[in-house]
């Protein structure tokens, strides 16, 4: 290695790219001059492994690990005002932002910091830090977000001199590894639940797939969140935040929720409710999934989760060329970043290539039409090379 990346190996995070004019006996050597230069610095030289637990899983951890690196009162009442704000008042999360920002106060207690005055520099080092241990560029994006939201509460409440993720640039989405479905097999499946399952199933299903709702949305809706506006009948949808996200209910989707509703009766409470009249559980949720998806013959139908029910119909929109735009609205998504991962390369059907292709069919069809191909064995080129001169009559 070059002396002059010798300061920079202090860091104890680079990433030096691999030479490709070494043999294998020069790149060994290199490689243990590197691992040797980097073990005389006792710099945090990587995160702890994938897998572990975060530093901090509630607010009391959290408010113990602001003290171990010496933040003022002030903050922690900021904290838990940021923490309080909207956008994080569900209970799960506030939970999942504690965690994400309690790794980045890990690493400002290992690397020394004050977590009023980081240079922006660290940033940078503890994403490569992250990259290093492995985690998948989601997970590293949300931790970012989450210190760098934290940072914006803390700079309005006069406790940072910058935000220290200001201008960095967040990894890029990693496409969803989710097991999804086709849109026929989402089809398929409501169609088996019509003509075997319960009022209560096909209800169930056509929500799930009628609304692209998530899990906890399904649980927590109520037979009053069903209304209408103007002559649309709706669905009002709990999300997060203490918040509703209404979605018009058309009448296939509507007449199989009537059909339940008669059973079940117009009784206030959670629309879905067991027989004793309690609400109804994920896992009674996902084992419903899987089981018909696997009576409809669908592969590896243990892995289709519940989110997969969303991520499905997300995907079979896109496919079918509806627009972005309408997806995010559907989904609620603040961003269409978040629904373009639902855009899988696999769906060539959705690529322009075929507009492309059509073009050039109907431009090659129009002005061609008037000539007449040559034989395989003629000599005569196939199309003039310039327009033919009338001869004189």
């Amino acid at each position: 290695m070059s002396s002059a990346l010798a300061p920079l190996a202090i860091s104890g995070v680079i990433v030096l790219d691999r030479p490709r004019d070494l043999d294998a006996d020069a790149e060994e050597a290199a490689e243990a001059q590197l691992y040797a230069l980097l073990g005389q610095h006792t710099s945090p030289l990587a995160l702890p492994a994938k897998g572990s637990p975060p530093p901090a899983g509630n607010a009391y951890e959290l408010a113990a690990l602001l003290r171990t690196v010496q933040a003022p009162e002030q903050a922690l009442a900021a904290t838990a005002g940021w923490l309080s704000s909207e956008r994080r008042s569900s209970p799960a999360t506030q939970r999942n932002y504690i965690r994400d920002v309690s790794w980045w106060l890990w690493w400002i207690q290992a690397r020394g910091l004050h977590i009023g005055d980081v240079p922006s520099m660290e940033t940078d080092l503890y994403a490569a830090a992250m990259r290093a241990a492995g985690l998948s560029a989601n997970t590293r994006r949300a931790r970012i977000s989450a210190a760098k939201s934290w940072y914006t509460y803390l700079r309005r409440a006069d406790l940072a001199t910058a935000n220290p993720f200001d201008g960095m640039e967040p990894p890029r989405r990693s496409a969803s590894t989710t097991r999804f479905i086709s849109g026929e097999q989402l089809d398929d499946m409501l169609v088996h639940a019509v003509l075997h399952e319960s009022t209560r199933v096909q209800a169930i299903l056509a929500v799930l797939i009628g609304t692209a709702c998530r899990i906890s949305s399904l649980l927590n809706v109520e037979v009053g969140h069903l209304t209408y506006q103007g002559r649309l009948r709706v669905v009002n949808l709990p999300v997060k935040g203490s918040r509703t996200h209404p979605v018009d209910v058309r009448p296939f989707i509507g007449e199989i929720l009537d059909g339940y509703l008669a059973e079940r009766g117009s009784s206030p409470g959670p629309l879905f409710r067991s027989r004793n009249g309690r609400p109804l559980q994920r896992t009674y949720i996902r084992e419903l999934i899987q089981r018909i998806a696997k009576a409809i013959g669908v592969a590896d139908h243990s892995k289709l989760s519940i989110h997969g029910i969303r991520h499905s119909v997300a995907t079979a929109l896109l496919e079918a060329g509806e627009e972005l735009s309408a997806v995010q609205a559907l989904l609620g998504h603040a961003s269409p970043d978040t629904t373009q991962i639902y855009a899988h390369p696999k769906s060539l059907n959705l690529s322009p290539t075929q507009r492309i292709d059509q073009r050039l069919a109907t431009a090659v069809e129009r002005r061609t039409r008037h000539f007449v191909r040559p034989s395989p064995h003629s000599t005569a080129p196939a199309f003039p090379s310039s327009p033919q001169t009338p001869s004189p009559a």
